[in-house]
């Protein structure tokens, strides 16, 4: 399925809560739009294995000499950066046997509030270029568990701190969010966002005596009912299928 933009993603969402227009559009559509932005991307990012994937990130040693990082002591990471894994040490002749030429590596991450290290970082997952990037680095890393590094990446503000002299290039193992818009293709991402929505839904219609046409009443407690229900049925299936070493890795 192609991505489809936020505003298609709540007709979605009020399509089916409402019946396809039979009932009353009582709950707001920046309502839902807050509750995707706030919390169901939080939950889905912390318990869903699909919703994250594995990216290699470069740091240049030379980000680690400069005066900004003599002041802070961190460096800190792009906000979609979940946890780390692992950080290797690595050399120009190890980044060449991975397929790296290091002098082309100038891809701009645009760190916030740390412009000196934006020339310092780059995604490698991206550059598609290089042979077929990330299985061939996850091979030859897992061969490295000599040169890791110790380090502290805080997920709240996203500083990294190394733990040690910084002497070489480093590579970062980490666990990054994906987009939002990937998400909202996912079946369980909608029928979880629309669980909570038929359970605001159901609220409002039971403040007020709606009927249905023909005179007939709605039971707006029926509606809460199932919205729960189906929302802890898609926590549920999700956290069966994930493993215990996502969560390791992600809580690491």
């Amino acid at each position: 399925m192609s991505v489809i933009s936020i505003e298609e993603f709540i007709d979605l969402v009020q399509t089916d809560v409402t019946v396809g227009g039979a009932l009353p559009k009582n709950l707001p559509d920046h309502a839902i739009q807050q509750f995707i932005e706030t919390r169901a991307t939080k939950w889905f990012y912390q318990n869903y294995q699909y919703a994250v994937s594995k990216m290699y990130y470069l740091v240049d040693k030379a980000a680690f000499s400069t005066a900004e990082y003599a002041n802070y002591k961190y460096i800190e990471l792009p906000c979609q950066i979940q946890s780390i894994s692992w950080i290797y040490k690595i050399t120009n002749t190890n980044l060449m046997q991975l397929g790296i030429n290091l002098p082309n590596l100038s891809i701009n991450m645009g760190v916030s509030n740390q412009p000196y290290l934006s020339s310092y970082v780059t995604t490698i997952g991206e550059l598609g270029v290089y042979k077929t990037m990330i299985d061939s680095m996850a091979d030859m890393l897992n061969q490295m568990n000599l040169y890791t590094t110790k380090f502290h990446f805080n997920q709240l503000t996203h500083r990294l701190n190394i733990l040690t002299n910084v002497e070489h290039n480093l590579i970062l193992e980490a666990y990054v969010n994906i987009p939002v818009e990937s998400l909202m293709v996912d079946h369980y991402f909608l029928k979880y966002v629309t669980a909570w929505a038929k359970q605001q839904q159901g609220r409002m219609l039971g403040a007020f005596d709606f009927s249905l046409p023909g005179g007939v009443k709605y039971n707006s407690a029926d509606m809460v009912a199932q919205g729960k229900e189906e929302m802890k049925e898609v926590e549920d299936e999700i956290k069966a299928m994930s493993t215990s070493s996502f969560f390791i890795m992600i809580k690491r």
